[in-house]
């Protein structure tokens, strides 16, 4: 058995929470007390996910995206805050620390696109300098074949040689991805102006989705955790929250 405690402390060693974001929230949010046999990692703290756990004995929640993000004024019986506490779940978040951590999000969305090449870690981000020049609509392709998700494109320019890779939200992020010299993002999602500005700049634009981006690293957590602790872990994914037809 594991206390949350134990885990929390093992994941500080190597994702400190202390380098997250000033505006995110993780972090050890919920501690109920409860030694765990069995640890759950998802990508966010749902009414599923919270089913999942109790059905398979999880005293502990490993999540990416905090189960506590703003202000709370009250609880009740509908609120998952008040079923993790009745069913004595724990609850670790790990979120921009996650992100930032060398083996994380954006890592995990490198390998999951088929992207080869040196990379380079910037924060949160990589620029993958490709080991050839590549054919935009043959990376697009590639992409979509690993993948196997519908994906948003924006095509600038016949050829890339430079790659840009943040999983989540690429937004705002323009003059990082101009600073590292790519002539392509592969982002979860964009903005319609960051697109346009990006387009302009002669840099494509490739959009896999924010939770399709990101429940791909949720296994990352229970990998850790199983080789330092010895102790089962359950990867729960959800189906995409965006539909399309």
């Amino acid at each position: 058995m594991v206390t949350v405690k134990q885990i929390y402390k093992y994941l500080d060693e190597i994702m400190p929470f202390e380098t997250q974001e000033s505006w995110d929230n993780s972090g050890l949010l919920v501690d109920s007390g409860e030694k765990a046999e069995k640890v759950l990692c998802c990508l966010d703290v749902t009414k599923a996910a919270v089913d999942r756990a109790v059905a398979e004995n999880c005293k502990v929640i490993v999540s990416h995206h905090p189960v506590i993000f703003s202000s709370i004024k009250s609880i009740d019986t509908d609120n998952i805050l008040f079923k993790l506490i009745q069913n004595g779940i724990s609850v670790i978040s790990a979120h921009t620390n996650f992100d930032k951590y060398e083996k994380g999000t954006s890592a995990k969305l490198i390998e999951f696109c088929g992207i080869d090449g040196e990379r380079e870690q910037n924060e949160y981000a990589f620029s993958v300098s490709l080991n050839n020049t590549e054919k935009f609509d043959d990376f697009l392709s590639k992409v979509k074949e690993n993948t196997k998700i519908n994906l948003q494109f924006v095509k600038s320019k016949e050829n890339i040689t430079k790659v840009f890779v943040v999983a989540g939200s690429g937004k705002g992020m323009t003059e990082e991805i101009v600073a590292a010299g790519c002539d392509c993002v592969v982002t979860g999602e964009s903005s319609y102006h960051d697109m346009l500005d990006l387009k302009e700049l002669g840099i494509s634009t490739i959009c896999l989705g924010h939770d399709e981006s990101e429940k791909i690293s949720v296994a990352t957590f229970a990998e850790l955790i199983s080789a330092q602790f010895g102790i089962e872990t359950v990867v729960f994914t959800e189906d995409s929250l965006v539909s399309y037809i």
